[in-house]
């Protein structure tokens, strides 16, 4: 048996566990980002009206014409 070819065992589980905590901490970031950008967005655009047909008979503004 070549216990040569096991001595690296360690040192590559300390590479992927270095970089399973890099991914975990960038996916962190991530969210924390698009978190902000969000709050930015919401603070930025005025909130729609809630009635957009107003004075608009029912049938208009119901169905979308897609050909082309």
């Amino acid at each position: 048996m070549d216990i040569s070819s096991t001595s690296g065992i360690p040192g590559a589980a300390n590479a992927m566990f270095a970089n399973q905590t890099n991914n975990a901490s960038a996916v962190s970031v991530l969210k924390k980002s698009l978190d902000i950008q969000a709050e930015t967005v919401a603070a930025l655009l005025p909130e729609p009206p809630a009635n957009q047909r107003q004075g608009l008979p029912e049938h208009i503004g119901t169905q979308i014409d897609i050909t082309a």
